[in-house]
């Protein structure tokens, strides 16, 4: 008798563990799967905030140059004259 009791206590908690683990575990997963989604969008919006600056986004077509970097002449090696490849050679003495 005690075998019987056992074994059909055992069986309903794993039934009900079973039951459970079907209707909290989807809902868990997806309340998991959004947050990650929000905190990627927060993140996304955090790096891309100095690009934004207020402005509203220009329309395609338009071209826009905020910076220019300043042009360094290097007139040494316009003077140096041309270049002569060379091959090294070895010697064969030991």
């Amino acid at each position: 008798m005690g075998l019987l009791k056992f074994l059909f206590i055992a069986i309903t908690v794993l039934w009900l563990v079973r039951l459970i683990f079907r209707l909290v575990l989807p809902w868990a997963m997806r309340k998991m799967a959004q947050k990650v989604m929000g905190d990627a969008q927060q993140q996304y919006q955090h790096r891309n905030a100095p690009y934004n600056n207020g402005r509203p986004r220009q329309p395609d077509g338009k071209i826009r140059i905020d910076y220019v970097p300043p042009q360094n002449q290097t007139k040494g090696a316009k003077k140096a004259g041309e270049f002569v490849e060379f091959e090294e050679i070895k010697s064969s003495a030991k």
